[in-house]
């Protein structure tokens, strides 16, 4: 792979001057969706023409002074990844590229690509989404955890319900603001409790879990608040949920007029940086 802007014969003569520009690919197809299985690159300047959903391409090992260029010209954005996990991207592990947008990378070191802003290179629209499900939630069992599920989104741009319908996709890497609500019931007089937590990737996040205390028959309970957490693409949240009481249930009602419907969980999700 030729080396970008490199000047040959420097300093002889003005005219004695030649530059190197480097190569190019005009249809370059984006594939896998993880850092293993990308579609490797290979010149300079790249146009991406065909990015199914998901899709990425890697780039070349980081060389200090070296320079990429990225066009993508598919439909669906881009994920673009380092070519190993000792390399990074402006300090994050991947990015994404809208389509019908450009990307420069250029390597400050043998370790990090910085990248090239202002002309749409990384997404101008934040990634985000609102989603619900109108199903009533319930615990088989005592003290045991169960991924909420969505059923339908409003709003959608680069985060998507994955499978299981408990998995919230981030398509793009960033800082993301996780806003939720349920609505809790409980169906005996007793008074029970409801611990609420998250994950990613599977894995339960540390120090993320609150209790609610609901306290009779038809309590119905809102709890609602937030997390933020760093995404890399493609890493998937869920909420969780437990219960000592098997009576307690994450209620969804139908429309009664003049009231409209309620979810039993409501999900806004904002990319923030």
């Amino acid at each position: 792979m030729a080396l970008p802007s490199r000047v040959l014969n420097s300093g002889v003569t003005s005219l004695s001057t030649a530059a190197i520009c480097g190569d190019g690919a005009l249809a370059v197809s984006a594939a896998g969706t993880t850092a293993s299985d990308a579609t490797q690159i290979s010149s300079i300047y790249n146009r991406i023409s065909s990015v199914a959903a998901g899709a990425g391409v890697k780039l070349p090992p980081c060389e200090a002074g070296a320079t990429i260029w990225l066009t993508n010209a598919g439909a669906n954005a881009l994920t673009v990844y380092p070519y190993d996990t000792g390399t990074t991207i402006g300090g994050a592990t991947s990015l994404a590229v809208e389509p019908n947008s450009a990307l420069c990378v250029f390597a400050v070191s043998n370790t990090r690509w910085e990248q090239m802003q202002g002309g749409g290179g990384i997404a101008a629209q934040a990634a985000h989404g609102s989603f619900i499900s109108t199903a009533t939630q319930t615990a088989a069992a005592l003290n045991t955890a169960y991924p909420i599920t969505l059923s339908a989104s409003t709003h959608s741009y680069l985060v998507s319900i994955g499978s299981p319908a408990s998995r919230i996709v981030c398509a793009q890497a960033g800082t993301y603001n996780f806003q939720f609500s349920l609505q809790l019931d409980k169906t005996a007089a007793s008074t029970a409790a409801v611990y609420i937590w998250y994950r990613v990737n599977g894995i339960d996040i540390a120090n993320s879990a609150t209790k609610v205390a609901i306290n009779g028959s038809d309590a119905e309970t809102v709890a609602a608040w937030n997390f933020l957490h760093d995404m890399n693409a493609n890493d998937y949240f869920e909420l969780v949920w437990s219960t000592d009481d098997t009576n307690c249930f994450i209620a969804g009602f139908p429309a009664a007029a003049p009231v409209p419907a309620i979810p039993s969980v409501i999900l806004t999700v904002c990319q923030i940086r």
